[in-house]
């Protein structure tokens, strides 16, 4: 049995214990008010703690056991569908390689090109998906990555679509992180996609690292101090005629928050944005 359902099923059997104590306070006071024999109390107290303790976890599990059969067949759906998925999306991939190997057409290459990072941003919509998924029912796992690579892997599907220059600086030194890697990956690419989508294409984004904090910096329409108010609630949109549901910003919050990251907007109209991310407290090898 997974520990979440061990402790989920302790708690509820620690307060149904709790209230029954409460009610045995509440009789020994009125008992004792008229002189019942304490001894008789104590043994029918016992008896009852060991009765209701065996009924409240017959109870308990009954409730509880509904919900967790349900979740084990999420899951394991959850897992056939997505391995379903990402066997034509791998098929896709080694045979555009190999026929990219071999064409000399040009026209061809371009298209086999274009098809490559169609299947690239696939594969990323069916990483999120399963994330999105798994998340709802089980904790997301952390683990160590470097944070250079995530950075470069993100924006890497942003440059393939010609969006605008990104200017890199970062530490030669890897930087270690132990976190939720693909919600980090989702909170990079929110930030990095509402820059873009506010600036022109020929503004270039810094990406920056210093003071364990991560900078992205546009210089796109800036927000204003009244947006900036708003900019967490979900749904909020500072320009409604952009594309998007105004959800990004909000999952970016909620990320942070889970995992100790400092979030902080700079920004001025008509002069860019800058959104810092204080990433100290899951920085697993400081940067020296």
């Amino acid at each position: 049995m997974p520990k979440t359902i061990k402790k989920e099923r302790l708690i509820a059997l620690f307060f149904f214990e709790l209230l029954m104590i409460f009610l045995w306070g509440i009789s020994y006071l009125f008992l004792s008010t008229y002189d019942f024999s304490k001894e008789a109390f104590w043994f029918t107290m016992i008896v009852m703690a060991i009765a209701t303790l065996g009924l409240g976890h017959i109870f308990i599990s009954y409730l509880l056991e509904a919900k967790y059969e349900m979740q084990k067949n999420l899951i394991h759906i959850t897992d056939e569908i997505l391995h379903e998925l990402n066997i034509p999306l791998s098929t896709i991939d080694a045979n555009t390689k190999l026929l990219s190997k071999s064409t000399t057409d040009e026209k061809k290459e371009v298209r086999l090109i274009r098809i490559s990072h169609a299947t690239i941003r696939l594969k990323r919509l069916y990483e999120k998906l399963s994330y999105a998924l798994t998340n709802e029912i089980t904790p997301a796992k952390k683990e160590e990555f470097i944070l250079q690579d995530i950075i470069r892997a993100c924006s890497e599907m942003f440059i393939m679509q010609n969006r605008n220059e990104i200017v890199y600086e970062l530490p030669e030194v890897p930087v270690l992180i132990f976190a939720d890697k693909i919600g980090f990956e989702q909170t990079f690419e929110n930030i990095l996609s509402n820059a873009m989508k506010y600036s022109t294409h020929n503004t270039p984004i810094d990406i920056k690292f210093q003071n364990n904090k991560l900078e992205i910096i546009d210089q796109g329409i800036g927000i204003s101090s009244s947006d900036l108010l708003q900019i967490h609630e979900r749904y909020y949109q500072g320009d409604s005629s952009k594309d998007g549901r105004g959800i990004g910003i909000a999952v970016v919050k909620s990320y942070c928050d889970k995992e100790n990251i400092g979030l902080s907007f700079y920004s001025n109209l008509n002069v860019g944005t800058r959104v810092v991310l204080d990433i100290s407290k899951i920085i697993a090898r400081p940067n020296t």
